[in-house]
């Protein structure tokens, strides 16, 4: 049992915290709760959920990845770069968190945040002062994003114009092209006319004049009688409401000589045809109908130069579309490379196997498709049978009913009886298994017992190294008296034999020559002490480097025990996904023969 440390204070709203440091070993920090820290920590996560980055939901991940991962993941959606690593490794020192945490913090002044924030801040979890960057993040991510999509849908509405044609369009272009067919046909059939020029009189104001060259057709004109000079009345008349028309809708009126000749040659023509006719009110009919059609020309032309302005509206729009597409061909170019990469990067083995168990997974969606169209073509058959038995029973009598009745009763009973035979004898064999299964330690049960091993090791261990510290003190203290005793019995032999020495010459010399051997003894004896100091320090450090290499290796293991712990978790959860699907296509399969 571990010794419990009396000394320890535990204060109100301190929780100790068990970390793992660079080497593997597990320490204790002192962490403080706090209400508001926790509802901001609550406010980021459903925060950066609602927004979409929903790895933050993920109940295995710390704090701390959460937020750098959400921070990058808002940062990314406004089209700047981060060189931030999101499957950053477990077990992070401060410095390198630190380092991870600098590169978000240079970035935020370039994207314009007005809320200053510190590295630091981020690696300890000061959720007050990130909370408002990141709600700043999201909004601006947000926004980009559906400047994004619009974008997008403008390019693929232009796409989509550019490739294909609506029914509508179609029909309209054709009825376009009819109409300025009828309106070309229209200008050939009833060209200009001017028998008549204005000309401004001396005392103001406009005169219709007749041209030099229909002056010949003046003696004609004069023996019309009456009813030609009226009739020419009413056409001056109408040739000065023309002309007022054509000086109202801004058309020129001072024309070249070869344009006034071929004005006046067809006036004559027209002139002479107007003679030859014995029907006045059907000249004027048709001078009417000439003016409707060219009020209609007019009414054409303008509509021709606003398609013309049109026109080159949708020309600059092309030209700008094109620009835009030239933009996105290039970026699907580069999207191909980068899908060309990342098809390079299949071949590796990791990547392979996860692209081998996507391609399980689809085979096996449609697997389920398949068994799901099976199914309601097994319903469909069932429900034409049931409506089968239906029709029977209404058509059937009462006694006949009651013995068909009688008869699946008994068929159903024989089938409860076989069915509970056969669920007894699952029963049995799952109790059977179920004891089995008892008898061999589930994960749970195995970290306990390796977790009790483990303390029971480092109490054996620690008073181990006790044990053994007391006896190198024990043999240190031992060596130190055995050396004092020397050194007090030769200091004593030195005094008890000094008086005698001093007194005879010869005497005099074998003491100095004895205390010189004496001291060569003891260097010596330093000296092989010394190598012997050197020797243990060697294998000190010898060992302390096995020791850095033991703790890198233990390092390792514990994320590598780390990892296949999750990797077998996920194991468990898809194979109880796979027995609830087993379940539910047995219980399928036996709904149907009923």
């Amino acid at each position: 049992m571990a010794t419990k440390n009396i000394f320890s204070k535990h204060l109100p709203n301190v929780k100790l915290a068990t970390r793992i440091d660079a080497d593997g070993n597990e320490i204790q920090v002192e962490r403080r709760e706090d209400e508001e820290q926790k509802r901001k920590e609550q406010d980021i996560i459903e925060t950066l959920v609602g927004a979409g980055y929903y790895r933050a939901h993920i109940q295995g991940l710390s704090p701390f990845d959460k937020i750098v991962g959400g921070m990058t993941w808002c940062i990314e959606a406004c089209d700047y770069d981060v060189d931030v690593d999101l499957l950053f490794h477990e077990n992070l020192t401060i410095g390198q968190k630190i380092a991870l945490t600098e590169k978000i913090v240079a970035v935020l002044p370039r994207m314009q945040c007005p809320f200053l924030i510190e590295p630091h801040q981020i690696q300890g979890l000061d959720f007050i002062n990130i909370f408002p960057v990141v709600q700043w993040l999201v909004k601006r991510s947000v926004e980009n994003r559906s400047k994004k999509a619009d974008t997008l849908r403008k390019l693929a509405a232009t796409q989509f114009q550019n490739h294909f044609t609506l029914g509508a369009d179609r029909e309209l272009q054709r009825l376009r092209v009819k109409q300025l067919d009828n309106l070309r046909a229209v200008e050939g059939k009833y060209p200009p006319k001017r028998a008549f020029k204005l000309r401004k009189a001396a005392g103001g104001g406009w005169i219709p004049v007749r041209p030099k060259d229909a002056a010949d057709d003046t003696a004609d004109e004069e023996h019309t009688g009456e009813d030609g000079i009226d009739s020419a009345i009413q056409e001056e008349e109408e040739e000065t409401v023309q002309l007022s028309e054509e000086r109202e809708h801004n058309l020129p009126t001072d024309l070249s000589e070869t344009d006034h000749a071929a004005l006046t040659k067809n006036y004559d023509e027209w002139k002479q045809q107007a003679a030859a006719s014995s029907e006045t009110a059907a000249s004027l009919a048709e001078r009417n109908q000439i003016k409707t059609l060219l009020t209609a020309k007019l009414a054409l032309v303008k509509k021709v130069e606003q398609a013309l302005e049109e026109f080159e509206q949708f020309q600059k729009t092309v030209t700008e579309e094109e620009r835009c597409l030239q933009q996105t061909v290039e970026r699907k170019e580069s999207l191909e490379e980068e899908i060309k990469n990342l098809d390079n990067l299949e071949i590796s083995e990791e990547n392979q196997k996860i692209l081998d168990r996507a391609k399980q997974l689809v085979l096996k969606n449609e697997n389920m498709k398949k068994l799901e169209t099976q199914f309601k073509e097994n319903c469909k058959k069932e429900l034409a049978e049931l409506q089968a038995k239906i029709d029977k029973a209404e058509t059937s009598t009462p006694d006949d009913d009651m013995v068909e009745l009688q008869r699946q009763l008994d068929m159903e009973q024989e089938r409860l009886k076989s069915l509970r035979l056969q669920l007894a004898k699952k029963n049995r064999a799952y109790v059977s298994i179920n004891r089995q299964l008892d008898n061999i330690p589930d994960r749970t049960e195995l970290a306990q017992y390796q977790r009790r091993f483990l303390e029971l090791y480092n109490q054996v261990s620690a008073k181990h190294r006790e044990t053994k510290q007391f006896y190198t003190l024990y043999n240190t203290l031992d060596d130190t008296k055995v050396y004092l005793e020397k050194e007090m019995s030769l200091l004593n032999s030195i005094y008890d034999n000094y008086g005698g020495a001093m007194q005879k010459p010869h005497t005099r010399e074998q003491f100095i020559q004895q205390f010189d051997s004496i001291v060569e003894g003891i260097r010596t004896t330093k000296a092989s002490l010394r190598r012997k100091c050197d020797d243990e320090r060697s294998k000190r450090d010898a060992l302390n480097g096995q020791l850095q290499l033991l703790v890198e290796q233990q390092r390792k293991y514990a994320a590598t025990v780390k990892q296949l712990t999750l990797e077998c978790q996920r194991n468990e959860a898809l194979m109880q996904h796979l027995k609830a699907l087993k379940i539910a296509s047995s219980a399928g399969n036996q709904t149907r023969p009923s």
